[in-house]
């Protein structure tokens, strides 16, 4: 399943473990214990079901994948990279803008233009 595709408040828990530092793509395998202090920090008295139930998660005794983690990961990486790329644009605009064009130095008072 994608992390796009799960409901609101398991989306929630897999961004409680990607704010607990877990923003490798390529660790998505947790302890069942490390699961239930995730949920304790955040209120929940135990690891989700959706997790610890489901049998296709388990990769070895106590263990579970969270692959939508990974998802996030990959998510978060490239709004990051597209709010580098917007703040990049628009400093290289400001730069643009901010340059000064040649003027002609000879500048006419009101009165030379008055007399011609």
């Amino acid at each position: 399943m994608k992390y796009s595709e799960l409901k609101p408040k398991q989306q929630e828990f897999v961004q409680w473990l990607f704010d607990a530092g877990h923003q490798d793509e390529d660790n998505t395998m947790f302890q069942r214990g490390y699961l239930k202090t995730v949920a304790n920090t955040n209120g929940m008295a135990w690891a989700p079901a959706w997790l610890v139930k489901d049998t296709n998660r388990v990769s070895k005794r106590g263990f579970y994948n969270v692959p939508e983690l990974a998802d996030l990961v990959r998510e978060m990486a490239g709004s990051a990279d597209e709010e580098d790329a917007l703040i990049s644009r628009m400093q290289n605009e400001t730069d643009r803008e901010s340059e000064v064009s040649p003027v002609n130095s000879q500048v006419e008072s009101p009165a030379e233009t008055a007399a011609a």
